[in-house]
């Protein structure tokens, strides 16, 4: 009975060693008493013949196509892209990134609440780089912290965004000015200005400026780009400025391209891309003159975030006379605009929701109202603001569960391994 034990398992274990077809044909010459050690690799020749021979054991192999053996990386979904779908983050700015003891504290809470995700700054409204010892050096960029932050985050299971301000970036338009934005004076309508704040929407070298910026730190591992800032600016009733768009392209036109161009250079990375915009951009129709139209910008983003923060809007608008106060009124009708304006796209849609405080002093109670109106919408996902990453935790908090530990199986940067 042992020796009839172990031609099965020596047979188990050399079907399990060679990739057979299922129908393959496999023939086994049994000579002697065998036992587990006898066949062992110093004593297989003959390998390339087709055919195996060792003292005790004679295998016939069949001639199999390695095409046969390949599987398509179509087939597999790399964990990121599943997580994205039930994001709730927040947002760190770039100075307290620098500050490893903020850092670790704002880890911790999202390990102690119901939060899974963080935002960080790759560069700035001001047109700083984050991360990055030599601001002028674009082709050694986030050599001071980033990789090992995302590290770090990934190894809670957290995921990680990288958030890149665009087209308002001072340093590269008072550096560039053929590339800034480019006004007209509206006294004479002939003279024109360059925008030391604003680059051009329109320009090609911008567009590339801003994604080898984004192909630097979606190397280190990042799991989404959030762009930011990817609008025209405002301008007041009574500017004395007045935009040059150049003929035959809107605004809407400059920023759509800028989108498909992210996709183009950014595809090969295997990574996520999402867009900020406007809270308006989900009910005012058209581009608010500004490019924004949602329903052209979310086709070439994997999220979309409108920024319905209720202090920003005006006395009456939804019928509200306190917008500021009645936070679920304000989330709720602007998400079931969007929902509506997107249709099938809607499930692309991530908003900014408001933890600080203007007018209206925000709790737990409004945050968490917030919350209840994007999840009354059907929505799984959104991102928590504040300008100085100071979060009211006690909002995302849920007693019944304990951290992270119940919402991943596994530990580790493995999580989010790309390649």
């Amino acid at each position: 009975m042992i020796k009839k034990i172990s031609v099965i398992v020596i047979t188990m274990f050399l079907a399990s060693l060679f990739s057979f077809n299922v129908d393959a044909s496999l023939v086994l010459d049994y000579k002697k008493e065998l036992e587990l050690n006898d066949y062992t690799q110093s004593n297989i020749s003959n390998i390339n013949k087709g055919s195996l021979t060792s003292d005790r054991i004679t295998l016939n192999l069949p001639i199999r196509n390695k095409s046969d053996y390949s599987l398509s990386k179509i087939d597999l979904v790399s964990p990121h892209f599943t997580y994205s779908k039930e994001v709730r983050g927040i947002y760190i700015n770039g100075w307290v990134v620098s500050n490893e003891r903020k850092i670790d504290n704002l880890i911790k809470e999202v390990e102690e609440s119901n939060l899974n995700s963080i935002v960080v700054d790759l560069k700035d409204v001001t047109g700083r780089i984050t991360f990055s010892k030599n601001q002028n050096d674009i082709s050694n960029l986030f050599g001071n912290g980033l990789k090992e932050l995302i590290d770090k985050a990934h190894k809670k299971g957290i995921y990680v965004i990288g958030r890149l301000a665009v087209f308002k970036d001072p340093v590269f338009a008072k550096k560039n000015s053929k590339y800034a934005l480019k006004y007209i004076s509206a006294i004479d309508n002939e003279t024109v200005i360059n925008s030391n704040l604003w680059t051009s929407p329109y320009s090609k070298e911008v567009w590339k400026h801003n994604i080898t910026i984004a192909e630097q730190a979606v190397k280190l591992g990042l799991d989404e780009i959030q762009f930011d800032y990817i609008r025209f600016p405002t301008l007041a009733v009574n500017s004395e400025l007045i935009i040059r768009l150049e003929e035959n392209r809107s605004r809407t036109d400059a920023i759509e391209g800028f989108l498909k161009f992210a996709n183009e250079r950014l595809g090969k990375y295997n990574i996520l891309i999402s867009a900020d915009v406007f809270g308006l951009t989900t009910t005012a129709k058209g581009d608010l003159k500004i490019g924004q139209d949602i329903t052209r910008l979310v086709d070439y983003v994997d999220y979309l975030s409108p920024m319905i923060y209720p202090s920003h809007y005006s006395a009456g608008f939804y019928g509200i006379d306190n917008p500021d106060s009645n936070p679920y009124d304000i989330i709720f009708e602007s998400l079931e605009d969007a929902r509506e304006k997107l249709g099938d796209k809607s499930y692309k849609l991530r908003p900014w929701l408001q933890d600080f405080s203007l007018r209206h002093i925000y709790t737990d109670k409004e945050v968490k109202e917030q919350i209840k109106a994007v999840k009354d919408n059907q929505i799984s996902s959104w991102l928590l603001w504040n300008p100085r990453s100071v979060y009211t935790i006690s909002a995302v908090k849920d007693e019944s569960k304990k951290g992270m530990e119940e919402r991943w199986n596994l530990q580790g940067s493995e999580l989010f391994q790309k390649k």
